[in-house]
C-alpha cells in the first residue's frame, strides 16, 4: 500500500504561524505552540524535529517514549515554552496514533470517522463527566484550557494509548490543531472525503468551508491528511474510489432497473427529477468559489 498524503498550515489572524508540521511518507505530525507562554513557534518546531528524528522507535517501543523525549526537548528551551502535539505512524500496514493537549488524530473507514483522540482540555474533561457534549466544545469559552501539554513539566504523564489500526484500502486519517477542528466539523470531513480524488482535494474543500466560517480572523491552523491506497491502484488509471463507484453505479442502475419494472414511470419520473436533485444540493451547500493558496505551509 502506499499513503497519498498532504500539508497545510496558515497563520490566521496572527502575525506568526506557531503551528508546526511534518508529512512524510510514513510520518504526519501537527503541533500548536502555545501562545501568549513564551516561544509557541519554537516549542512546535522543536517537538516536531525531535519526533521526526526519534519516530523509529514508536512500535517498536511505548508511545510514551517518543512522547517524554519531545517534552524533555520542548521543556529544555526554557521561557515557559510549551506545545501540544498529534501524529500518527505507519509501519507493516499499521496505523499507530497518540496526541498531548488538543491538536487530534482523526481515522475514517469507508468514508465515515472510525475513531479520533481525545483532548487533554477542561472541556474534555466536563464532556467525559457528562457535562457538556463533544460539538458543545467548539463554542465554549474554556475550550483552550488544556490540562497536558508538551514542556509544561519535567516529566510528562504519560497520556492514553491508542491501539493500532490494521489498515485496509481506502482509509484515511486527518491530524489538525484546534484552529482547524473548530470551523470544519466531523460529518463535514466525511462529507469533503467521499468527494475527493485525493488528500489534496479533500484538504481542499475542508479549507472552503474554514474560510468561509472564519473568514481567517481565527488562531493559527494546520491540517495533514492521508488516504491509504492498495498498492496495484498506483500509477493506474483507475483509483480504487472510481471502482467502487463504478461498481455502486451499476448497483445503482440494476436497482433502478427493477424499480421502473414494478411502479413505472411515475417513479422514474421521482427519482430523475427529485431523489439525485435533492442529494447534489445536500452536497454543494457546504462548498464555495472561494480559494486558498493550496501550498505545503504558507509563504
Amino acid at each position: 500500500m502506499y499513503i497519498d498524503s498532504f500539508s497545510y498550515s496558515n497563520r490566521g489572524k496572527y502575525p506568526e504561524n506557531e503551528d508546526s508540521t511534518l508529512c512524510r511518507e510514513n510520518a504526519f505530525v501537527v503541533a500548536d505552540g502555545l501562545g501568549g507562554h513564551g516561544n509557541g513557534a519554537e516549542a512546535s518546531a522543536c517537538a516536531v524535529n525531535y519526533i521526526s528524528q526519534n519516530y523509529g522507535d514508536f512500535f517498536g517501543k511505548s508511545p510514551a517514549c517518543l512522547l517524554s523525549g519531545a517534552n524533555a526537548a520542548v521543556y529544555s528551551l526554557g521561557n515557559n515554552s510549551r506545545s501540544t502535539v498529534a501524529a500518527a505512524f505507519i509501519e507493516d500496514g499499521k496505523f499507530g496514533y497518540v496526541n498531548v493537549g488538543d491538536s487530534r488524530v482523526y481515522f475514517f473507514r469507508n468514508g465515515r470517522l472510525l475513531c479520533r483522540t481525545k483532548d487533554h482540555s477542561v472541556c474534555q474533561a466536563a464532556v467525559d463527566a457528562g457535562m457538556m457534549t463533544e460539538e458543545q466544545i467548539r463554542y465554549n469559552e474554556d475550550r483552550s484550557k488544556l490540562l497536558k501539554a508538551l514542556g509544561n513539566d519535567a516529566e510528562l504523564k504519560p497520556p492514553k494509548e491508542y491501539d493500532a489500526i490494521e489498515l485496509r484500502n481506502g482509509d484515511a486519517f486527518l491530524i489538525c490543531s484546534d484552529g482547524f477542528w473548530e470551523y470544519v466539523y466531523e460529518a463535514e470531513m466525511e462529507i469533503d472525503l467521499l468527494k475527493a480524488e485525493s488528500a489534496e482535494k479533500w484538504a481542499e474543500y475542508m479549507l472552503r468551508r474554514h474560510l468561509k466560517r472564519s473568514e481567517c480572523e481565527c488562531d493559527n491552523f494546520s491540517v495533514v491528511c492521508g488516504i491509504i491506497h492498495a498498492e496495484e491502484a498506483r500509477g493506474s488509471g483507475t483509483t480504487p474510489k472510481k471502482k467502487n463507484r463504478k461498481a455502486a453505479l451499476v448497483a445503482a442502475a440494476a436497482l433502478i432497473a427493477a424499480a421502473g419494472m414494478l411502479v413505472g414511470a411515475g417513479l422514474m419520473y421521482l427519482l430523475k427529477d427529485g431523489g439525485t436533485e435533492d442529494v447534489t444540493v445536500g452536497v454543494s451547500d457546504y462548498s464555495d468559489n472561494s480559494v486558498l493558496p493550496l501550498q505545503g505551509a504558507e509563504e
